[in-house]
C-alpha cells in the first residue's frame, strides 16, 4: 500500500486527537459514561457475556491457547475509550494499533504468512462493558491477545480475565502500581498482563522531586482523581514528600462544584499542591480554585497535560508544574499517523504493544496467548548480538527472528525495555507552563530511577 493510500485509510479507522505536545496521560475510569454514540461495525458485540465486574468468575481456557494453524487470520483485540470517559484519548490509541496491524500485515503477516485480524471495542469508560466485551472477544472472536485498556480501574477488571483465559493483555496506558504484578496464571506460572505504559511509581518519584527540590514547598497537600490511579499515584508522591502532608482529598469526577473539595485541600494553607486530575474536571477545579483565591503552587501529574487547556486557561496555569514520561519522537510514527495531531496520549505506546506481540508470536512459533506471554520480554530488549529493529520495521524483525538472531524493539514510544513484570522503566521530563504552553525545564534520566523502584 503506497503511503498516501495508507494515510487515507488510518484517517478513516481514528478519529482526530489533541493537538500540540504528545503527553501521556495516566489512566481513569468512570463507570458507565457511554457517551451516547453509536458503535461501529467492529464494536458491536454478540450475546453470551455475563457482563460481570470481577475477573475471576470461572472463565476457562479456550482455543486460544493453542496454535489455530491452516493459514488462519489471527484475531488481536483493541479496547480503547472511543465513547465515555477519555474518549479524547481513544480514538487516537485505536488509529495506532490498527496502523501497526497494517504495517504487520503488509510485512507478510507473521507465522509464514498469517495476516491479523484487528478486532476493535470501546470501554464506554465502564469496567463492566469492558469485561463483557473483553469475554465476547475470547469465547466468540477467538483472540490471542488485547491491546488496552486506558484506564486502570478497568485494566484491574479486565488482568483476571485475561489470566483464567491464558489470553496475553498489553496496557497502553495503565499506570497504576497496584496492576505490576497483576495476570499471574498460577497453574503455569505465566503472567499474562503488561503494560508499555510506565509504572506510576516513577512518576510518584518525579513529583516529590519538585515539591522537594524546585518548589522547596514544607507542606503541600494533594487533590486526586477517585479512582485506582489518582489515589495510587497520589499515595505514594506523598510518601516520597520531605515535608508535611497536610491534605489528601480525592475528587468525584461526577460533579461541577468543587468548592468544598478545595477548601478541603487548602485546609492549613499548603505552599503546593500535588495534584492528579484529568481535563475535563481539571478545567473547572482550575477556574474554581482561581475565582476562590486560594493561592499555593500547582505540581500536575502528566494527566493535566492539555495542550487545549493549558492554552484556554494560560493566565490561570501559568508557572504550573506538570510532570511526564519522556517519549520517542519518531518522524516515521507520526508520518504514517497522519500528522501529530492524531497522536493522543498514550497512542505510541497502542503501537508499540501490538508491534511487541506481532514479534512474540513470530517467536514463540505459534499463536496463542501463552507463547505471546512467555516471548515478549525478550523481544522487547537488549540481548547479546541482536539486531535492533524499530517503528514501521516488523519485516527485518521478522526475519531476524526467523534466521534465529535475537531482536531488541525500540519503538514509538522509546525503548520498551520491559522487566520481570512486564512493564518498562522510563526518562522523565519536568515541564512549567509558560504562555500558554507547557515547556521543559529538566529531564530526569533514568539513572535517578536506579535503587529508588
Amino acid at each position: 500500500m503506497s503511503d498516501h493510500s495508507r494515510r487515507d485509510v488510518l484517517r478513516g479507522l481514528g478519529a482526530t486527537g489533541t493537538a500540540g505536545i504528545v503527553s501521556l496521560a495516566g489512566c481513569s475510569q468512570q463507570e458507565g459514561d457511554g457517551g451516547g454514540s453509536t458503535p461501529t461495525a467492529t464494536e458491536m458485540d454478540g450475546g453470551g457475556d455475563d457482563g460481570g465486574d470481577g475477573g475471576d468468575g470461572g472463565d476457562t481456557a479456550t482455543e486460544t491457547e493453542g496454535d489455530m494453524g491452516g493459514g488462519e487470520p489471527i484475531a488481536l483485540g483493541s479496547i480503547f475509550p472511543i465513547t465515555g470517559t477519555n474518549s479524547a484519548y481513544g480514538g487516537g490509541h485505536q488509529q495506532a494499533f490498527n496502523l501497526a496491524v497494517e504495517e504487520i500485515n503488509d510485512s507478510g503477516g507473521v507465522l509464514g504468512g498469517r495476516e491479523i485480524t484487528p478486532i476493535n471495542r470501546d470501554t464506554e469508560g465502564s469496567p463492566s462493558r469492558s469485561a463483557q466485551k473483553f469475554r465476547t472477544m475470547i469465547n466468540q472472536e477467538g483472540i490471542v491477545g488485547l491491546v488496552g485498556p486506558y484506564s486502570s480501574g478497568i485494566g484491574t477488571t479486565l488482568a483476571p480475565i485475561a489470566r483464567d483465559n491464558r489470553v496475553m493483555e498489553v496496557s497502553n496506558g495503565n499506570t497504576s502500581p497496584a496492576l505490576a504484578t497483576a495476570g499471574v496464571n498460577e497453574s503455569n506460572g505465566v503472567k499474562y498482563y503488561g503494560r508499555t505504559s510506565p509504572n506510576d511509581v516513577q512518576q510518584a518519584l518525579v513529583m516529590a522531586r519538585v515539591l522537594n527540590q524546585s518548589i522547596e514547598a514544607e507542606s503541600a497537600s494533594f487533590l486526586y482523581v477517585d479512582n485506582p490511579y489518582g489515589q495510587g499515584l497520589a499515595e505514594a508522591a506523598s510518601q516520597n514528600f520531605e515535608g508535611e502532608t497536610l491534605n489528601m482529598v480525592a475528587y468525584s469526577q461526577a460533579t461541577s462544584d468543587y468548592t468544598s473539595t478545595l477548601d478541603s485541600v487548602f485546609e492549613g494553607d499548603p505552599d503546593a499542591v500535588g495534584a492528579v486530575m484529568y481535563p475535563g474536571n481539571g478545567r473547572t477545579i482550575l477556574q474554581q480554585w482561581n475565582q476562590g483565591g486560594y493561592g499555593g503552587q500547582w505540581v500536575g501529574a502528566e494527566a493535566i497535560l492539555s495542550p487545549q487547556l493549558l492554552s484556554d486557561l494560560s493566565e490561570i496555569v501559568e508557572g504550573m508544574y506538570i510532570t511526564s514520561p519522556q517519549t520517542a519522537n519518531s518522524e516515521t510514527f507520526q508520518e504514517n499517523m497522519g500528522g501529530q495531531g492524531n497522536i493522543t496520549q498514550f497512542a505510541p505506546h497502542a503501537y508499540d504493544a501490538t508491534y511487541l506481540m506481532g514479534f512474540a508470536m513470530e517467536k514463540a512459533g505459534e499463536a496463542s496467548g501463552t507463547g505471546i506471554a512467555r516471548n515478549i520480554r525478550s523481544v522487547s530488549r537488549p540481548n547479546d548480538g541482536d539486531t535492533t529493529v524499530s517503528v514501521a520495521e516488523f519485516g527485518a524483525g521478522k526475519e531476524a527472528i526467523g534466521a534465529g538472531d535475537p531482536i531488541n524493539y525500540d519503538g514509538a514510544s522509546g525503548s520498551v525495555d520491559l522487566n520481570e513484570n512486564l512493564e518498562p522503566v522510563v526518562p522523565y521530563r519536568i515541564l512549567q507552563v509558560q504562555s500558554g504552553e507547557a515547556q521543559v525545564v529538566e529531564e530526569v534520566p533514568l539513572s535517578y530511577f536506579e535503587g529508588k523502584i
